[in-house]
């Protein structure tokens, strides 16, 4: 089948634009392999610990409010999330004092 009418040209709007901009700019690392988050070098044990409770508990509670049902694998990725949770509070738990 031949087509009698070309497809219109393929222009992005000026928000178009600017959003693929922003996203290129914010989104893209300067390099391949460019770590997305950088710790302190002197962060004590104890206090790391404690942040990565504080960031496993922020993972858990957002899984838990998005509000839709799971599939299975994000189930799984959730049960895997709580058993670190786990885990790492009770690593805390033996660093502090009694």
């Amino acid at each position: 089948m031949v087509k009698v009418t070309p497809d219109p040209p393929n222009f992005l709007s000026e928000d178009a634009l600017l959003n693929r901009r922003a996203i290129d700019y914010y989104l893209k690392a300067s390099a391949p392999d460019a770590p997305t988050f950088i710790l302190n070098d002197n962060l004590s044990f104890e206090d790391a610990l404690a942040h990565a409770a504080d960031l496993l508990h922020c993972a858990v509670e957002t899984a838990h409010s998005s509000g839709e049902a799971m599939k299975a694998q994000q189930r799984a990725v959730m049960h895997l999330v709580e058993m670190a949770k786990v885990v790492v509070d009770q690593a805390l738990g033996c660093t502090q004092p009694r």
